[in-house]
């Protein structure tokens, strides 16, 4: 009766009501106390006098004695009441709170393949819970079944909280106040759930929860939210995640600290404890520009996980153009490998020899396993242009040597060369009588642009004009052809020095010296492949790498080397001396640079002729047409208008994208020094990305694009200028950082260890419909104190004081005792 008296004071003294969740406990409280003892002894030791001043008293009646006692009494007491000035307090007490946290790492966007059918069907059940409903329908009648990446761990999770309506969150509303929380690189708060009104703006920010970071920070999650509500510990804390930390504090670390606060986790896991599983192919390599029956080298790499010590197929196929999506193209070619160890990938090399000309769109790719993580990745296309067309190739020689005598007569039998030969030695008749001779070099620069590659060997710089040099060099850089550079005991390269050829050259010649002519011996000596000659069609003899290394190594020794100890920067080495060294290392026989839009090589040896005993021109017509072919690339390339680049085929998010456009007629390159492209994410909406002028480089663009989601990515050039034929394109893909996808296979007995040891309870997602159930009874728990309402200096006591006083006055005046 007190309490409801309490309560019906505040409410008339306007304390404010309890809000949803909480109750009000209005109380008396004194703002100048006396001590215990003072105030009985004053309120006994006054009422006893009082009582013993009426019992005196013989004139009045006892019931009246009684009546004026009493008054007095209260009198006395509300005295100390207003002395002691007494107050109305009013505590408020609340629900407790209850944290949710949710994994929002790229780890989360793995959609498992689980053993049990069962497991399966229940976790495709909660993905398709977390599907938003039809336009203009409040509740999907039946459920759809989610697409496969719409089945993610992260779509589990949210079906679990949103499943029935989001039936969880409204049953732990009605007993907590609900905070929300995303967790993986940072803790961040989602929402708050106070009020039933809301849950519906929750459930609307947990559907647009995207899989996107980049760490997973369990243990620094679990302990920001534990110091977020220290002054009102959660009665419970409920974690969703697979159990995989990749950075920072360990969860078991964390986990103390909320069992010394008493907080119990609930942990859900997320995902498939079995090891994952898939097969990825990667890092297709493969020129853009090939001819018919060229041996064409399609390699990638092959990773695996879970399988390891298996087989697979990996096949190539061809897309047959305007054919269905579905269709696997035509197989050509197929090889069986073992799977490589998990982390470690694998070389996996296909040889192909293409017979039709045309833009053709090549596909590698390996079968999916069961419960393979993800498939998509078990492909990669690529669209190679194969030509069939004469190479005019020009070789300048000052003698007959025999480099010269055995290249010349074969070239002129090879069917796809169209030979051009200028002996700057021979008579005027020569040209005449010779087929494939012309008078002299080229001395316009129109006719030596139509020729694809030029073979220069030991020629003497004093037949060729500083004018028809600088050709040279512009036929190069400019028009994206091919000059190789055939050593000679005479002229080339140490006569170059000082003039436009030098700068062609992929060796420096302040050190380059020819050993005969010094005296020095020159033992006999087979060339040694370089990683990157290994890997060069040029040097492609066999049917594989490990053939064509075996057929290299039975070719006949050379004789002589020009000794040219150092390259360029940015030289490529493909041959250098078994033996003899230099300052910069094994000398460099066979080496080649990129000049501007063409390439240049450089061939220290002049004997390859001797390659053809007991064999023929079997490999010695394979490695020069090989090599042509290698030198022509970038003058077919060049006859695009534009070449769309990027300098990885495949990055990781975060890392910055170098795109490059490249135009091989300068003349096309636009005049305002900047280009741009589109950068369209594959399902998404395209964005412009503006190139600018690299210096030096009038016919270079570049820019790099800093931030991009993981997905399949085309790179378009968009005008101006205006091109024509197809747009130049190109692809890349980005993925999320190593880390995430390292380990993903549920971590489960963390998660148990988490639950275990806080006297919580573990859950698999798709099997946790008791956890409403095993969540500790909540309690009230204290929120705050409101100001103090003064009650002994109010109106109503003061009246009350003045009431009595007055009475008591009128009834001893009536009794006589006045």
């Amino acid at each position: 009766m007190f309490d409801s008296l309490l309560q019906y004071l505040a409410d008339r003294m306007g304390v404010e009501p309890p809000r949803a969740g909480e109750a009000v406990s209005p109380h008396i409280r004194f703002e100048q106390p006396w001590p215990q003892w003072a105030l009985l002894a004053v309120i006994v030791a006054g009422s006893a006098f009082i009582i013993w001043l009426y019992r005196r008293e013989s004139r009045v009646s006892t019931p009246m004695k009684t009546l004026l006692a009493g008054l007095r009494i209260t009198l006395l007491l509300l005295t100390v009441f207003l002395i002691s000035e007494a107050a109305l307090s009013v505590d408020r007490t609340g629900l407790p709170y209850l944290a949710v946290m949710v994994d929002d790492s790229a780890s989360e966007q793995v959609a498992d393949q689980y053993e049990n059918p069962e497991t399966q069907t229940k976790a495709a059940a909660l993905a398709a819970d977390a599907l938003p409903p039809a336009p203009g329908v409040e509740k999907k009648p039946e459920a759809p079944k989610p697409a496969d990446d719409e089945t993610s761990r992260l779509a589990v999770a949210k079906g679990l909280l949103l499943k029935d309506d989001a039936a969880l969150l409204k049953s732990l509303q009605k007993q907590h106040r609900v905070r929300f929380y995303l967790v993986s690189n940072a803790t961040r708060l989602l929402a708050e759930i106070d009020r039933p009104e809301d849950v519906a703006p929750a459930v609307e920010k947990i559907r647009e929860v995207k899989p996107t970071g980049p760490q997973t920070r369990l243990g620094d999650g679990v302990r920001q939210v534990l110091t977020e509500l220290r002054g009102a510990p959660p009665s419970a804390l409920i974690l969703l995640s697979d159990g995989q930390t990749t950075e920072g504090e360990p969860l078991a670390r964390a986990v103390e600290a909320a069992s010394r606060k008493g907080v119990p986790i609930y942990t859900l896991g997320l995902g498939s404890a079995e090891p994952a599983r898939d097969l990825e192919l990667s890092d297709l390599l493969v020129d853009d520009v090939v001819f018919v029956d060229d041996a064409v080298r399609f390699q990638a790499k092959l990773a695996a996980r879970g399988f390891a010590g298996q087989r697979a197929t990996v096949r190539l196929r061809e897309k047959t153009p305007g054919a269905d999506p579905n269709d696997p193209g035509r197989l050509i070619k197929e090889v069986d490998v073992d799977v490589p160890p998990d982390g470690k990938p694998a070389r996996v090399e296909i040889l192909h020899e293409p017979k039709e000309v045309g833009e053709k769109t090549f596909v590698l790719d390996v079968d999916p396993r069961p419960r393979e993580l993800q498939t998509d990745n078990n492909r990669i296309e690529r669209v190679v242009s194969v030509r069939k067309e004469k190479l005019k190739v020009l070789y300048a020689e000052s003698e007959p040597r025999y480099e010269f005598r055995y290249l010349k007569n074969y070239l002129e039998r090879e069917e796809t060369i169209d030979l051009s030969v200028v002996l700057l030695s021979s008579d005027p008749e020569y040209s005449d009588q010779d087929r494939s001779a012309i008078p002299v070099f080229p001395a316009s620069k129109e006719d030596l642009f139509n020729f694809d590659v030029v073979l220069f060997g030991d020629v003497d710089p004093g037949y060729i004009s500083q004018s028809q040099m600088k050709n040279l060099a512009e036929f190069a850089e400019e028009k994206g052809g091919g000059v190789l550079f055939i050593a000679g005991e005479l002229y080339n390269p140490l006569s170059y020095r000082g003039t436009p050829l030098e700068e062609l050259l992929p060796i420096e010649l302040a050190d380059a010296r020819n050993p005969s002519a010094v005296g020095a011996p020159v033992e006999p000596f087979h060339p040694e492949l370089t990683l990157e000659g290994r890997s060069s069609p040029i040097f492609r003899f066999g049917g594989d790498e490990a053939e064509s290394a075996r057929i290299w190594q039975d070719l006949p020794e050379s004789y002589w080397y020009m000794e040219a100890p150092r390259k360029k920067p940015g030289a490529l080495v493909l041959a250098d001396h078994a033996s003899a060294t230099g300052s910069d290392g094994k000398l460099p026989l066979i080496l080649y640079q990129f000049t501007g839009a063409g390439r240049t090589m450089f061939h220290a040896i002049d004997d390859t002729w001797r390659w053809r005993f007991r064999s023929g021109d079997k490999y010695f017509g394979r490695f020069w047409v090989q090599t042509i072919r290698f030198l022509a690339r970038s003058r077919l390339a060049g006859k695009r208008q534009a070449e769309v680049q990027t300098d990885r085929r495949s990055y990781q998010r975060g890392e910055p994208i170098q795109i490059r456009v490249r135009f091989p007629n300068p003349g096309l390159a636009p005049v305002d020094d900047s280009a741009s492209v589109q950068v369209e994410r594959q399902g998404g909406v395209g964005r412009t990305l503006k190139l600018t002028k690299r210096p030096g480089s009038p016919n270079v663009f570049e820019g790099v694009l800093s931030q991009a989601a993981e997905g399949e990515y085309t790179v378009r050039l968009l005008p101006p200028p205006v091109l024509d034929g197809p747009i130049p394109t190109s692809q890349f893909r980005v993925e999320a950082p190593a880390g995430e996808f390292e380990k993903v296979q549920m971590n489960e007995p963390e998660l148990r260890r988490a639950a275990a040891s806080t006297s919580g309870v573990y859950y698999p997602a798709v099997a946790a419909d008791d956890l409403l159930k095993d969540l500790p009874k909540p309690s009230k728990v204290p929120l705050d104190t409101d100001p103090p309402i003064p009650l002994w200096n109010s109106w109503p006591i003061l009246a009350l004081f003045l009431t009595l006083l007055t009475t008591e006055w009128l009834l001893r005046k009536r009794a006589r005792l006045v």
